[in-house]
């Protein structure tokens, strides 16, 4: 009996050592290193939500969002906007401005600009603004291509002369995308490569990258160096250790690896430019700060809303819709908030530190023997109180490290050594006690990965830039008046209810085979056809419309039943969904550092238009003519549809087609069709120009409309009430003589 005793006590002495080695050993290997990173990342996600501090108010972010889009043109528009909107800034010139986008030289094959006017009024309006001592920074790549030409001319920007280290560990390539010549000429660059790290995260961004034998600062460090106007020969840095930027910048020292990188500390996020909930980056639409500026300063205009304030703050700009990557927030996040947070850390001295990985595994392996010292006696339920208290409260603790200081502490190692530890003593004491214990194995971390990330995987190919053009249906969805939807709810209630939403909406537009492309707040864009092909793409993407609206009908019943749990506005949610079919760009779309599987092209814009433009006329599914087509040459007669005239949208010259879907065949009756009937009737006299007969039928139409604005809430009008009001407008003068029917549609 002596003897096994000495065997076991052998055993609880050997078994820290054993378990806490083997856990250091795991966390060596990279999937352990990737479960770290999520931890950290799952830390991030909570302390953003849990009061930290706002973010420094000397940061701004003007974002080219959809809105922009929408109401300029695609992305990429004229350098000219940009240049008006330098111009109009110098009303309430700011400190800095960074532009997170890459203007290189455009020439054709010719030599000749492409867009000479652009270019040049950007570039005067750049010289402008530096004449009031604002320096402008703009984004540069490193490349590979031989640019000698564009090194030779750096204009302002000068490499960093003093740099302490072995410079070929830096991020960087033998030449570099600059911008072109006369903005170097006026302003400054910045590289803004950002290497992606585990889960396709920049966990380490660069802030020197070397050009072939010099090194020059990344676009946030230009930034700051520009912020506190310091010269590249008065920084200091010591590869391993720090940048030094000296007393012009308050002595800030800034950490980095010998790489020259520093560990990003995400602390805000904001997926769309919009309102600031005080816990993320002020970031303002670009269009809606450009007309402000305009009309405030400019045309002096007494009743307009001011522009967001830009004196002496740092004013960053970036494109929001495909210029994204991951983060730990979302996984399509506007890369220019990765700029946003480095200068945050910069400026606020925020940086992250790690705790030493010795103090704490030398730390995990005493407590272990604590806990053997103290539990060896005590019950199996006392065990397994400890174990809980002490993994719950060494994680409690590095949260709380990582929320009040930004302290990294390894979490996942220790605990895995610890649990290892609980686990071997758990068996040691069924062994001492002769008891029976059941073990219930749970399994975790079940992957649901898209489709286009399963044929990547299946083809061993690494995704790169470039796409194809591809027969699809682009889907978008909105809620109505979502806007509103914010001021009455909470940001917790408003997070809660939507996630409730677009989990519904996601899995119908799943399970038909769609392909969702982003969401962009509470609006849905998917496509259906890519990257799978889909012979009948158009009829599910209309079936899945119908689906949609059954399931917001039953989401509105379930939150109306729950009474004054929501308030009203809630109970009469509806969503307006807008189709087109056509051949679109699909494929890796981006830069040669970040992109996106995403779709391009004037179709999907129309489809967007099909959407917005489902408001005017009073419906919720809209289509055009050539979704309607496509649809019934795969399912004739299986998809009811409602002619609503023809339209000429904002930016297009082509008039199109527009229908209402309106339901499935089999759920179409006689009422129904009677007024599809006399609707369609009415319209062909509209199109005739016998507004008379055209007016008639139209009000024979209003008391048929399944929808009626006194009567359903939510509902401000039917395509017969707008056809109404749009034949009376028509009467008050002669028609022309080319009069055709198409609707002129002045809003996008």
């Amino acid at each position: 009996m002596t003897r096994r005793t000495t065997k076991a006590d052998l055993g609880l002495l050997v078994a820290p050592l054993l378990c806490f080695g083997f856990a250091w050993l795991l966390s060596q290997l990279e999937f352990m290193q990737r479960f770290e990173w999520r931890s950290l990342d799952w830390r991030t996600q909570v302390r953003a939500q849990w009061g930290q501090p706002a973010p420094d108010d000397r940061l701004l972010v003007l974002g080219i969002g959809e809105h922009t889009t929408l109401n300029i043109e695609p992305w990429p528009f004229g350098r000219a906007y940009h240049g008006q909107l330098q111009y109009l800034a110098r009303h309430d010139p700011p400190r800095v401005w960074a532009w997170d986008i890459i203007f290189a030289d455009r020439r054709r094959r010719d030599g000749t600009a492409v867009d000479a006017a652009g270019d040049l009024t950007f570039s005067v309006a750049t010289e402008a603004l530096a004449e009031l001592d604002v320096p402008v920074v703009f984004a540069a790549v490193a490349s590979e291509l031989d640019q000698a030409e564009a090194l030779a001319s750096p204009g302002l920007t000068a490499p960093i002369p003093h740099v302490v280290g072995d410079i070929s560990q830096l991020e960087g390539d033998i030449s570099a995308t600059l911008p072109f010549p006369d903005l170097r000429a006026h302003g400054y660059f910045g590289f803004a490569d950002a290497p992606r790290g585990a889960g396709g995260i920049v966990r380490h961004m660069p802030l020197l990258v070397r050009i072939g034998e010099a090194v020059y600062p990344s676009l946030a460090l230009q930034t700051v160096m520009q912020y506190w106007r310091v010269p590249a020969d008065e920084v200091r840095v010591v590869l391993g250790e720090s940048i030094r930027l000296g007393r012009e910048a308050e002595g800030r020292e800034i950490p980095i690896d010998a790489a020259g990188r520093l560990l990003v500390n995400y602390r805000y996020e904001k997926v769309e430019p919009g309102e600031t909930t005080g816990r993320d980056f002020p970031v303002v639409e670009y269009f809606n700060q450009l007309i402000a500026l305009d009309q405030y300063y400019e045309q002096g205009a007494t009743d307009a809303r001011p522009p967001v304030p830009m004196r002496d703050r740092i004013v960053m700009v970036g494109e929001f819709s495909t210029d994204t990557g991951a983060t730990p927030f979302a996984d399509q996040s506007p890369l220019v908030l990765l700029q946003a947070n480095v200068l945050n850390s910069i400026l606020t001295g925020d940086f992250v530190r790690r705790v030493p990985a010795a103090w704490i595994w030398w730390g995990a392996l005493l407590m272990g023997y604590a806990g053997i010292g103290l539990m060896r006696r005590r019950s199996v339920w006392w065990l397994s109180l400890f174990t809980l208290l002490t993994a719950g409260g060494f994680a409690a603790s590095a949260f709380a490290l990582w929320r009040a200081q930004s302290v990294w502490v390894p979490l996942v190692g220790p605990l895995v050594g610890f649990g290892l530890l609980q686990f071997g003593f758990f068996v040691y004491r069924v062994w001492v006690e002769q008891a029976a214990k059941q073990q219930i194995r749970s399994m975790f971390g079940s992957y649901l990965s898209p489709v286009v990330i399963n044929q990547m995987v299946a083809s061993g190919e690494q995704p790169v830039l470039g796409g194809s053009a591809v027969e699809l249906t682009a889907y978008f969805s909105d809620i109505q008046s979502f806007s509103a939807f914010s001021e009455v709810l909470e940001p917790p209630r408003l997070v809660s209810l939507l996630n409730e939403y677009l989990t519904a909406c996601t899995d119908i537009i799943q399970e038909q085979g769609g392909t969702l492309d982003k969401y962009i707040g509470d609006a849905v864009v998917a496509m259906f056809g890519a990257p799978v092909p889909l012979p009948d793409h158009a009829y599910r993407a209309c079936l899945t419309s119908l689906l949609v609206q059954r399931k917001q009908a039953e989401l509105r019943a379930a939150w109306q039943a729950q009474g004054e749990t929501w308030p009203p506005l809630v109970h009469r949610m509806r969503t307006r969904i807008g189709l087109n079919t056509g051949r679109c760009m699909v494929g890796n779309m981006g830069s040669r550092t970040r992109f996106d599987y995403t779709m391009m092209g004037d179709n999907v814009n129309l489809a967007a238009r099909m959407e917005s433009g489902a408001k005017f006329w009073g419906v919720y599914n809209m289509v055009t003519e050539e979704t309607r087509r496509a649809c019934e040459a795969h399912a004739e007669g299986r998809i009811v549809f409602r002619a609503l005239g023809r339209i000429r949208v904002k930016g297009r010259q082509a008039p199109v087609a527009v229908h209402e879907v309106m339901g499935l065949q089999e759920d179409h009756d006689a009422e129904g069709e009677g007024l599809r009937a006399a609707f369609e009737q009415a319209l062909h006299w509209f199109y005739a120009g016998d507004l008379e007969a055209a007016a008639q039928g139209f009000r024979i139409c209003v008391p048929r409309e399944r929808l009626q604005p006194e009567r359903d809430e939510g509902i401000l009008t039917n395509p017969s009430l707008t056809y109404l009001k749009v034949v009376e407008e028509l009467q008050r003068r002669p028609l022309p003589a080319d009069w055709d029917g198409v609707y002129e549609m002045l809003s996008k």
